[in-house]
Formats: structure tokens, C-alpha cells, sequence
């Protein structure tokens, strides 16, 4: 198990907010050319409209952690998701959102699949999660939990090894809520 702090460095404007990258792979991944094989981050939306980035070959999952987001999928469909409600989506889709949000992103390539799964834990509930043999992450979006031991509270990422057999423990000191993210 890895803990990777919110890292302020890791943090970039764009025209409508900031995208802070959580995770990378290849560690030597870019973004701006679109060379990686999946890229984990979130980002603040400050308009309350704006178009979503061309990621024409990739696959999307964007779901807001705080706010209502409209996503129009120009010719296909229209959704509206609550805090924590996804979409998943081909990056190469004309998008726009609708709202004022901080989200989180998965964006993977053809060879990848990704899934991301939303866990709110009461103080003093537990929770045993068991994927193994793919990648396996945890953001901690807000309350103070215990992982394995190691305690963790907003802002947090956890990078699991992915060879290990063993499930991960999860206590909550704080009420709050992870996102589980798991990419084979």
C-alpha cells in the first residue's frame, strides 16, 4: 500500500478551473500529448458551462464530488448526476458540462477497463474490499478513515500492490466517502 498526499505541484489551470493528476501509468505518461494508458484526477469547474476536452481514443468516467453536473452528449443523450452519480463515456464524444463542480476523472485507453465504485462509511463502520490482480486505488474525498492500519482523511490517494492477495481493511473514524477505483 502506497499513500499519495495531495500534491499542490501536480495541480494545472485550464480555461474553466484546475485538474490536479492523482495517477499515472505509464509513470512517465503525458497528458497534454494523450500518451498514457490511464490517467486518474480531479478537477475544479469554475464556469457554469463549458465544453469537455477532445480524448478521442480513451474512455471517460467523470462523476462530481461536490455539485450537480449536466453532461450533454451532443447527438446521444443528456444526464444529469448528483454528487457522486457517473457517466461513463467516449472521450471523442462533443461534450459540454452544465455546473459549477469539483469531479473525478478516470480516462483509459481501448486495452483498459475501468470501474469506479462510491462507498460512504459511517463512524465506527467497517469494510473489507477484495480486488486483486488489477490496478486498485482508493480516494478518500472527505471524513478520516483507517486503511490497513494507516490512518488517511480528505484528499488522500492509496495505490494498492497489484499482486496482493490480501484484503484491504477499511474502519471509519469519520464519516465519509472513498471512491474505489479498480482498472484491469
Amino acid at each position: 500500500m502506497r499513500i499519495h498526499p495531495f500534491d499542490p505541484s501536480k495541480t494545472v489551470s485550464w480555461a474553466n478551473g484546475t485538474s490536479t493528476e492523482l495517477f499515472v501509468y505509464p509513470a512517465d505518461g503525458n497528458f497534454q500529448t494523450r500518451d498514457f494508458t490511464f490517467r486518474i484526477s480531479t478537477a475544479t469547474v469554475e464556469a457554469e458551462e463549458t465544453t469537455l476536452s477532445d480524448f478521442s481514443g480513451l474512455t471517460r468516467i467523470l462523476l462530481p464530488l461536490k455539485g450537480k453536473l449536466t453532461l450533454v452528449h451532443e447527438g446521444r443523450y443528456t444526464i444529469v448526476l448528483d454528487p457522486f452519480e457517473q457517466d461513463q463515456f467516449d472521450g471523442a464524444w462533443n461534450t459540454r458540462s452544465k455546473g459549477k463542480v469539483q469531479d473525478f476523472n478516470v480516462i483509459f485507453n481501448k486495452e483498459t477497463s475501468a470501474r469506479v465504485l462510491h462507498h460512504h462509511l459511517t463512524s465506527g463502520e467497517t469494510k473489507l474490499l477484495f480486488e486483486h490482480e488489477s490496478w486498485h486505488f482508493i480516494f478518500v474525498n472527505d471524513g478520516i478513515f483507517e486503511v490497513n492500519g494507516v490512518y488517511v482523511s480528505a484528499s488522500d490517494f492509496i495505490e494498492f500492490e497489484r499482486s496482493n492477495a490480501q484484503p484491504v481493511q477499511i474502519k471509519c473514524i469519520e464519516a465519509g466517502n472513498l471512491l474505489e477505483c479498480i482498472i484491469r
